[in-house]
């Protein structure tokens, strides 16, 4: 899953980044409607954290385009207005909840894990391959019917490549499907990252394989295929 948090203040937006690593997740950062639309025109986000008031203009502003896209994020709004119309005009534009500031951190999560139970479209519960399955979301593995623990980024990046089964998955999309905008990689990172899944997988038991395209990218398949 990857989460976005629009907030002007840096140890709030700190602090609610850190509450979402909860989640297997990404999650970036960003503090003003400029930045927040350039990364949302680059990426599809699960879950919107968002202030309402920012630097340059009303957060609102995001919304209405994204109630009509099939990859709607869930979104979370906060602020520091808590008049009956601010929450009326932010749920009518397509918030699905809306909290106060101050907030306790634990309200906040129980608002987030309620609004990303409900189902938007499109809606994976599960994607297997050969022994293997994920389920979207938790993250949860299993090969041959028993559970596997993997690493944050090794699920993240098996949930990218299985979502595109048996099809080259260029670097560049898997670096940006497991890692945030604002994180320092090292060139050799995501070779890494592919080379302790590809060994986690092995050895238990899993009936695929994680290929190296040169020049292109990755992609998972069946062993037999």
């Amino acid at each position: 899953m990857r989460f976005l948090v629009i907030e002007d203040e840096p140890g709030l937006a700190i602090q609610i980044a850190e509450l979402l690593k909860s989640w297997p997740s990404v999650v970036d950062v960003v503090q003003t409607l400029q930045d927040a639309r350039e990364v949302i025109a680059s990426f599809d986000y699960d879950l919107m954290v968002v202030d309402r008031t920012l630097p340059d203009g009303d957060a609102l502003s995001l919304l209405p385009a994204m109630r009509s896209s099939v990859s709607r994020p869930a979104v979370v709004m906060l602020t520091a207005h808590d008049a009956t119309g601010d929450i009326v005009d932010a749920l009518d534009v397509g918030a699905d909840d809306y909290l106060t500031k101050p907030f306790e951190p634990e309200e906040l999560l129980a608002r987030i894990r309620a609004v990303l139970r409900r189902p938007k479209t499109p809606a994976f519960s599960e994607v297997s391959l050969g022994n293997l399955r994920l389920e979207i979301g938790t993250h949860n593995v299993t090969i041959q019917n028993r559970i596997v623990i993997l690493r944050h980024h090794e699920s993240l990046l098996l949930e990218a490549l299985l979502l595109r089964r048996n099809r080259v998955v260029t670097r560049e999309f898997l670096m940006s499907a497991i890692y945030g905008v604002d994180d320092s990689v090292e060139s050799n990172t995501l070779e890494a990252q592919l080379s302790r899944l590809r060994k986690r997988l092995s050895d238990s038991g899993a009936d695929v394989e994680i290929r190296s395209v040169r020049g292109v990218g990755y992609l998972i398949r069946t062993v037999s295929a």
